[in-house]
């Protein structure tokens, strides 16, 4: 094992920070050493408290070494992850090393510069199986994953329901209306984008209800709001009707281990993603079941009856498989995003080696 030259090791590291997450900030340092780069968390302290966190970082970090193997491979070298390789460090999610290979190109690592969340409409026209089938080889590529499409009429109508509340729960409980409301960065204005944290005009808000969105964000006027439906009225906009207008929905499950059930779903999710890129396909992941389902009742989070509610509901999405539900998306064509989100510098996610 080796590490790849400066230039190729810079490519690798730049594609695993170019992989999604979480509010467009990534909770990881990389550590290169002599023989390998360790992937560490900076992010595993609020685990405990916030378990949604953990299920949202660890799919992020697995799509990060996803990215990664896509670009070693195409550069010539083979990726080994070796992942918790130290029981007595949680914060170690990954050693990283290489042997040189034969390049082999892939239309998925040619993707990742341009993958991105795209939060409009999409037009309601269904697409061709073959694409469907592409995304779905492309995440089953990992074992124990797979995308479960969510078009028939059941499964659709328990999907829309989970993602409804979810969304709405999020508006309606104070620390998770923190929470997401912490993450747009109003202070640059709605044209443009940022290197950390969501720019507002990711969002897609119609320009008319801007200000009225802006203003929410505070809690004491949120709070008020609820008392004549806002949070319903946006979780029903944020979520549902772009998801019902959507011509496919989608949930990668994962069967793995439980120590790698996450990291695997985020890189099946990762190369779905890369796949839709690829075939310049509108993609929009939602988390909001998934993360909410496993966030502790209380204290301004999820309450118990909605906790309650997407475990039942989830169970159901996923019945006669043997999987676990990690993440929905919805799929189809549209126009560009209004605001890309960027990226910060290799330089500030590395440590000195």
């Amino acid at each position: 094992m080796t590490l790849p030259p400066d230039a190729a090791l810079r490519r690798i590291l730049e594609a695993g920070i170019r992989a999604p997450s979480a509010e467009n900030r990534h909770y990881l340092r990389l550590r290169p050493g002599p023989d390998g780069v360790e992937l560490i968390s900076t992010d595993v302290d609020t685990w405990a408290d916030r378990p949604h966190r953990r299920l949202l970082a660890l799919l992020s970090y697995g799509a990060v070494v996803e990215n990664m193997a896509l670009r070693s491979a195409e550069l010539g070298w083979a990726l080994e992850p070796a992942w918790a390789p130290s029981p007595g460090r949680a914060e170690l999610i990954a050693a990283l090393a290489w042997h040189a290979a034969p390049p082999r190109a892939d239309p998925l690592a040619a993707a990742i510069d341009a993958r991105h969340t795209n939060r409009r409409f999409y037009r309601r026209e269904a697409l061709p199986a073959s694409a469907l089938d592409r995304l779905a080889a492309a995440a089953a590529t990992v074992p124990g994953c797979r995308v479960l499409w969510l078009d028939d009429g059941r499964r659709r109508r328990e999907a829309l329901h989970l993602l409804r509340i979810a969304e709405t729960e999020r508006f309606r409980r104070r620390a998770l209306h923190e929470e997401l409301f912490g993450a747009v960065r109003f202070e640059v204005g709605w044209q443009r984008s940022t290197p950390e944290g969501l720019p507002p005009g990711a969002l897609e808000v119609e320009p008319p209800m801007r200000a009225g969105f802006a203003a929410l964000r505070h809690w004491p006027l949120m709070r008020a709001a609820g008392a004549l439906g806002a949070p319903v009225v946006l979780g029903l906009r944020a979520t549902w009707l772009p998801c019902r207008l959507a011509p496919h929905l989608g949930v990668v499950l994962s069967e793995g281990a439980p120590d790698r059930l996450e990291l695997d779903a985020g890189r099946a999710l990762e190369r779905a993603w890369l796949a839709a890129t690829a075939l310049d396909l509108a993609f929009q992941p939602m988390a909001a079941p998934t993360a909410l389902e496993r966030q502790r009742p209380g204290e301004g989070w999820v309450s118990p009856r909605v906790g309650e509610r997407l475990r039942a509901g989830l169970e159901r999405v996923a019945a006669g498989t043997l999987a676990r539900p990690c993440m929905f998306f919805r799929l189809g064509r549209a126009a560009p995003p209004s605001v890309a989100t960027q990226r910060r510098p290799l330089e500030g996610y590395v440590d000195a080696g």
